[in-house]
C-alpha cells in the first residue's frame, strides 16, 4: 500500500487515497485510463470488491467517471472555480492571465408552456426567458451555459448584449436571491454539447446545476457544462449556515 496512506484507515480507503494521490500528483492525468479492478486488486493485495468500492465512492466524489463497455477514467483539473460562491466566468479567465470571450447562441422569450416554465417550476401562463452561452479563453471552450430566468424578476434580461458582460454580473446587479441549490455531477455529453466544446465522445464532462429563488419564487436555473479535462469545479467555504441571504456573490 502507498506509504503515505495511513495504515489504521479501512483497506477500501486506503485504496481511495492512493488513487486520489496518483491523480493530485498527476502521475494519474486527466483522461487517464485506470487498470482493471482486478489489477488494482492484484497491485494493492485486496479483493476485487473492495477495489470497486473505493473506485465507487471515487466516481461519486467526482474524481474518476465510469464509461460502460470502456473502462475508468481520471476526471482531470487545470483550472478551478467555487462551486457554492460560484464566480464569474469572465474574471476567472481574467485571473488566470487568459482573454475571456463569448458566443451567444440562443437568447429568447420561451413559449408559455414550453420547458423553461417546467424548468423554473413557474405557475402556468408566467413568461421566461432562456439563453445559450458558449465560453472560451482564449479561443478554447471551457463552458457552455444554459440560463432559464423567470421574466418577472428580471424583466430586463432579454435585452442584454452577452457578448459584452456575463448573465452572472448582470443579475448579480439586477436581482436579489435568498436561496441557492447546486448538484454538480459528471456526465456524457451528447454529440451537439461535444461539438460546442470540441470534446471528443469519450471524454467526460462535469454539469453544475444550479437553481436560485428569492423568498421562494423561482429566479433562475442554470447548467453549466466543463469539459472534464479543462475544469474542476471546487468550494471553500465557511460551515456556518446552509441559509445564503444577500450574500456579496450570489452567483446566479
Amino acid at each position: 500500500m502507498d506509504a503515505h496512506v495511513p495504515p489504521d484507515l479501512p483497506l477500501y480507503e486506503q485504496i481511495k487515497s492512493a488513487i486520489d494521490r496518483r491523480i493530485e500528483t498527476e502521475e494519474w492525468p486527466a483522461n487517464f485510463q485506470l487498470p482493471s479492478e482486478d489489477e488494482l486488486a492484484g497491485e494493492f493485495g485486496v479483493s476485487p470488491l473492495t477495489v470497486r468500492r473505493a473506485l465507487r465512492e471515487l466516481q461519486s466524489d467526482g474524481v474518476l467517471i465510469r464509461v460502460q463497455g470502456r473502462g475508468t477514467f481520471v476526471i482531470g483539473p487545470r483550472t478551478q472555480c467555487a462551486i457554492f460562491n460560484l464566480s464569474d466566468i469572465s474574471e476567472e479567465v481574467a485571473l488566470s492571465g487568459g482573454v475571456h470571450s463569448c458566443l451567444v447562441l440562443e437568447h429568447e422569450v420561451l413559449d408559455k408552456d414550453g420547458i423553461g416554465r417546467s424548468m423554473l417550476q413557474l405557475p402556468p401562463g408566467e413568461i421566461a426567458f432562456h439563453s445559450r452561452l458558449l465560453h472560451l479563453e482564449d479561443g478554447t471552450p471551457i463552458q457552455l451555459e444554459d440560463r432559464y430566468v423567470n421574466a418577472s424578476e428580471a424583466p430586463d434580461y432579454i435585452n442584454q448584449d452577452f457578448s459584452k458582460t456575463t448573465p452572472h454580473a448582470w443579475l448579480l446587479r439586477e436581482t436579489s436571491v435568498t436561496t441557492v441549490d447546486n448538484t454538480i455531477r459528471s456526465i456524457r455529453a451528447d454529440e451537439e454539447i461535444r461539438q460546442h466544446l470540441q470534446i471528443d465522445p469519450n471524454q467526460p464532462c462535469l454539469l453544475l446545476d444550479r437553481s436560485t429563488w428569492r423568498e421562494g419564487i423561482p429566479v433562475t436555473r442554470s447548467r453549466f457544462i466543463y469539459p472534464g479535462d479543462r475544469y474542476r469545479l471546487r468550494s471553500t467555504h465557511e460551515a456556518r449556515t446552509n441559509r445564503i441571504v444577500n450574500a456579496p456573490n450570489k452567483g446566479r
